[in-house]
């Protein structure tokens, strides 16, 4: 009942979010989407003006990242795991590997 008597519910935890001026409007993410959850928003326009780009309904994604690793255009991104920031994480990481393994060989 607690639920019911709630005017708004807010959804939590990680979903894709698409950056529509990158988009190309190629369905890939409508097609490898296990869920059937991207759309294309023919209202919204593209890269290089190109007339339908991706949707991504925020109440229904998962966060499952199978169109944000299939997006050829990188137009897809998880919340709170941007390539940007994954990248960045790794960077002193591998650093450090690598002058280890230097140093031991």
């Amino acid at each position: 009942m607690t639920i019911l008597t709630k005017d708004r519910l807010e959804v939590g935890g990680t979903i894709a979010i698409v950056d529509q001026s990158k988009c190309v409007g190629c369905l890939t993410c409508v097609r490898t989407c296990p869920f059937h959850i991207p759309q294309i928003d023919h209202q919204a326009t593209g890269i290089g003006e190109i007339v339908g780009a991706a949707y991504i309904e925020p109440s229904l994604c998962t966060g499952c990242g199978t169109c944000t690793s299939e997006c050829p255009a990188s137009a897809i991104q998880l919340r709170r795991y941007r390539d940007d920031q994954i990248m960045v994480a790794e960077e002193p990481i591998l650093g450090q590997w690598f002058a280890v393994t230097e140093l031991s060989l």
